[in-house]
Order: C-alpha cells, then sequence, then structure tokens
C-alpha cells in the first residue's frame, strides 16, 4: 500500500491562495481509527483516493465519503477501505467494499459535480473481515442530520494526495451560500491549510460525548473548493438521511439510469409509447417507449414504474445506419388485436409499415399498408389511439401538412377501413408542432394532446368519428414550451392509465409529466437532466 500511487484532483492555484493566508495550522499525525482511504486494484495497478468515515448504522458496516470520488462506474470496480491508513500502516487491516453496494445520489449522477453540488455524499457498505463489521472493530461517527452549519470546533481530517500521512485541523465552520451559476444550494465552509487534491470525502467532525459525529465531508462547491486552504462540504439534510437510509435497507443504489445523458437525447427524432414488453410478469405492465435516432438507431426503453426511475432496461431493435433512418413517423397501437402493441411506420417516401407484436426479441413480421406515394409523405404526424367503441387501440389519426386532420378506424393488417375528415385544411392545424394521444380525461376514450408552434398546449377530448368535443388549454402560448420538441404518451406511473407525458426538449433534456388531465400539467420528473 506504500507504493501505491495517490490519485491527483485539482489544486489551487498558487495566486487563488493569497485569499487563505488566516487559514488554520494542519499537521500530519497518525490518524483516526473511524476515519480512512480507498484503496483499489484495477489490474494494471493500484491507487489510493479520498476519505471515508465510518458512520453508526444497525448494521455496522456503512462508511460515508463524498459522492464525487465514486461517481462512474469505474471508480467502484475493486475497491477497499483501510481504516487508520498511516504510509503504508493499516493497524485494522482492508475491508471490501461490497460490489454493487455504493450509494450516490441518482440526482448528482445525472446531474453533475456543479448541477448537483448540494448532494455531494455517498454511503458505502463493507464487507466483514475476520467475521467483524467494520464498526465492531473501529467504532463509528453518529450521522448528524440538520446540524446546522455554523460550528466550532470542528475537526477536519484528510487525505491528501501530495501527503503520505493523514491531516488534521481544527478550526470552525460557518454557512457559504452559492451565487455561482450552475452550483445550486448552501454549503459548509472550513479554513483549514494544505488541503489539497485528494482530500475529498475527509470529515468534518464535531464531539458527541466522548465519540464523535459527522457534519459534512469534503465535496460539494467546487468539489470541496478551488483553494487548497479552504473546504467545503455539501449541507447533510433530509437527502443524506434518505441515502443513509437506502444503504442501511440494503436497496439497490440508484444509477444514471438507463435513459443516458442529454448529450445523447438531443439525437431522438421520433417518440412513440406503447405495450411491448412483459415487465412485470403476473403484474400490471407500464408501458414502453420506442425512440428512432438521428443515425438510424432503433431502441426500446422498458417501462418499469416510478420505483425503478420509471425504465429499467435497454433493447436495440435496429442498429445504427439502415432503414430506420428513413422513418419519418411512428404510431404505435394494437392494430394486430393480439393484445399488445404494434408499430405503424411512415416513410419518407409515403410507405407505411405495419410491425405486428413488437417486443424485447424484436420484430415479427411487416405488412405493408401503403406502398411508396406521394400522398402520405404529406402526414405529418401520425398516432395511434382508441377513438371508437371497440375496446382496441387500432384507429390512427393523421395531422396533414395543409392543416387537415383525418381519423382512420379500425386498422388492421388489412389496410384501412374508415375515413373521416375531422378538420379540413386550414392555417390553424398547420402550427400543430407535435401530437400525443392518451386517455387524459379519463372517459376511456382517447384525447388528443397537441403543442403548438407558439408553445400553447391544448387538450382535445374524446376524439371520435364525429369529431373533436371540447379544447382545453393546459398550457397559454409561452416560450418555455415552443422547446418542447417531440412529445409522447403513456402509462408510465401508479394510476394504470395512459395519461402520462414524456416531453424531449430542444437541449436533450426529457422530462415526465404524470396525469396530465384538464386541469394542467401538473409534477415534472426529470428522467434526463439538461446538460450542465
Amino acid at each position: 500500500m506504500r507504493s501505491a500511487k495517490p490519485v491527483k484532483e485539482d489544486e489551487a492555484t498558487p495566486s487563488a491562495r493569497r485569499n487563505a493566508l488566516a487559514a488554520s495550522p494542519s499537521k500530519p499525525f497518525e490518524g483516526l481509527p473511524i476515519v480512512g482511504t480507498f484503496f483499489w486494484n484495477d489490474g494494471t495497478g493500484s491507487g489510493r483516493f479520498c476519505g471515508g468515515t465510518v458512520v453508526k448504522s444497525p448494521h455496522k458496516n456503512l462508511v460515508m465519503s463524498a459522492g464525487r470520488c465514486f461517481d462512474d462506474q469505474d471508480a467502484r470496480k475493486n475497491l477497499t477501505f483501510v481504516p487508520q491508513y498511516d504510509d503504508g500502516k493499516k493497524p485494522h487491516g482492508a475491508f471490501t467494499v461490497k460490489p454493487g453496494r455504493i450509494y450516490v445520489d441518482k440526482r448528482y449522477l445525472a446531474k453533475g459535480p456543479d448541477a448537483a453540488a448540494d448532494l455531494d455524499f455517498n454511503f458505502l457498505q463493507l464487507e466483514q473481515r475476520g467475521g467483524k463489521e467494520v464498526q465492531d472493530v473501529v467504532g463509528g461517527a453518529e450521522l448528524m442530520i440538520n446540524a446546522g452549519y455554523e460550528h466550532n470546533p470542528v475537526r477536519l481530517i484528510g487525505y491528501p494526495a501530495n501527503q503520505k500521512r493523514p491531516l488534521d485541523c481544527t478550526d470552525k465552520t460557518v454557512r457559504f451560500n452559492s451565487s455561482t451559476p450552475g452550483i445550486p444550494g448552501s454549503f459548509l465552509r472550513i479554513e483549514c491549510k494544505a488541503y489539497s487534491g485528494g482530500a475529498s470525502g475527509g470529515p468534518f467532525l464535531i464531539e458527541r460525548g466522548s465519540g464523535w459525529g459527522v457534519i459534512g465531508v469534503i465535496g460539494g462547491w467546487k468539489t470541496g473548493g478551488d483553494l487548497d486552504d479552504i473546504s467545503y462540504s455539501s449541507y447533510l439534510d433530509g437527502d443524506a438521511k434518505a441515502l443513509y437510509d437506502d444503504a442501511v435497507n440494503n436497496k439497490q443504489p440508484a444509477g444514471r439510469g438507463v435513459l443516458g445523458t442529454a448529450a445523447t437525447w438531443k439525437h431522438a427524432e421520433v417518440l412513440a409509447g406503447g405495450y411491448f414488453t412483459d415487465g412485470n410478469p403476473g403484474e400490471w405492465d407500464y408501458s414502453d417507449l420506442v425512440v428512432r435516432w438521428s443515425d438510424g438507431e432503433l431502441t426500446l426503453y422498458r417501462g418499469a414504474g416510478e420505483d425503478e426511475d420509471n425504465f429499467d432496461k435497454e433493447i436495440k431493435l435496429a442498429s445504427p445506419g439502415g432503414v430506420w433512418k428513413h422513418a419519418a413517423t411512428i404510431a404505435a397501437g394494437d392494430f394486430s388485436g393480439e393484445d399488445t402493441d404494434d408499430l405503424i411506420v411512415r416513410w419518407k417516401d409515403g410507405e407505411l409499415t405495419l410491425y405486428p407484436d413488437v417486443d424485447e426479441t424484436g420484430f415479427h413480421g411487416e405488412v405493408q399498408l401503403q406502398k411508396p406515394n406521394t400522398l402520405w409523405t404529406h402526414a405529418v404526424s401520425v398516432t395511434g389511439g382508441r377513438y371508437t367503441a371497440n375496446k382496441w387501440t387500432d384507429d390512427l389519426l393523421v395531422r396533414w401538412s395543409d392543416g387537415e386532420v383525418t381519423l382512420y378506424t379500425d386498422v388492421n393488417r388489412d389496410g384501412f377501413h374508415g375515413e373521416k375528415k375531422l378538420s379540413a385544411p386550414n392555417g390553424t392545424w398547420q402550427h400543430a408542432a407535435t401530437i400525443a394521444a392518451g386517455d387524459f380525461v379519463g372517459s376511456a376514450q382517447y384525447d388528443l394532446m397537441v403543442r403548438w408552434t407558439d408553445g400553447e398546449v391544448t387538450i382535445y377530448k374524446d376524439i371520435d368519428q364525429n369529431g373533436f368535443h371540447g379544447e382545453t388549454k393546459v398550457k397559454s402560448p409561452n416560450s418555455l414550451w415552443t422547446h418542447a420538441t417531440i412529445i409522447a404518451s403513456g402509462d408510465y406511473t401508479e394510476d394504470r392509465r395512459p395519461n402520462d407525458l414524456i416531453v424531449r426538449w430542444s437541449d436533450g433534456e426529457v422530462s415526465l409529466y404524470p396525469e396530465v388531465d384538464q386541469d394542467g400539467i401538473h409534477t415534472e420528473i426529470t428522467l434526463v437532466y439538461p446538460p450542465a
């Protein structure tokens, strides 16, 4: 361990240190039993990084550190925690970090260290060593939730990369309110000298009887600060307690989710929600989401409900570079009558194709509904739904380039079996930027949601062959919703109705709005966070 190479973090520039001359001195020391550092072995070499503190817990197996130390998968493998490590000495041995049991707030993972600086903490479960839990061997600090910002004295311990031994310093903490754009929250601030790169995760300790309480860990604002002599911590509030509880209860740690980042989702060009998988055998199935990307890849995301970040599996239906790059618009519905949903694709050349019973294993046949033709190249938007009396979502609503709106009923493998003009060609519907069908009103008859080019959002309820039956404005014209590039609907939450709205915004952010109705668009759940 003495030969392990410390991992360096960003360090302060010499010119920046001039503002911290009054900082309290720090000194190398033999360490505290409850505080240690982490090592990893990636097969090519070993390294030491960050600090951690054993915190008291029912199972006596938790250590706390900074979220930034474990915010990617490469930093979560082949790890050990060494309490009271001191220049190669490990008086209590090394405890293996349990694979798959590192708890970082999912918002920190998704948004990153700046936009989620107020969530820069984590918890890790440790394996037993010699049949004993780590807390039985070294003790533990009490996790202090909502303990306030100002404390005196506070003991700061860290393992900077340029030090062979841990550093110890005592000073007071004060409240620091961030005014930096993109870095939210208020933080604990302490002035202690020489806490340079590598010190992240080290604890802010206060006396608690004969022991210690931990009120923070080095991190938070600018991942702990951009000066060696001033350190910060995220404030430990209910978010820290919730993460601690997840670790105590051995819940599955959150990840970034299968959806990925905003940089990827800027390339999502077509969305369609429907029931394609059996994600919960014997239980209610949530809607899934089909995405056609700009490079022609077609992806299916399996719906899993709110407890599982709404989607839990990514399935590639078609590889990039193929024919799907020419899929202009896609509608989902049960057109083949098999109780699972199908896809109808309008291709750029006007061809219309039905893919019955799409599921996790891919496509199961192809039916040409229209040969390539000029007319259907003008079908700007298509969406499937239940607009007639039968139980199937086998009707197709089309918005044409000239503003006409047409309903095709009982569509199946044999083609179209009824056509009704809901709106003659007109200038108004030419401004319908994107549409989605769902049961927003709650009458089992499908409704249509329209996002107009000026940002207005409108619901048309209970559409059928007789036309529209009322219009409800749920968003007045506004600049924000002009950036709602694509919308799709489905049943992604617990109320068992296809009344949830998914929005892909122009910057790649993806939002879920559960239980949209005539009273408006309510709670927003961020599925993919905007770029920092």
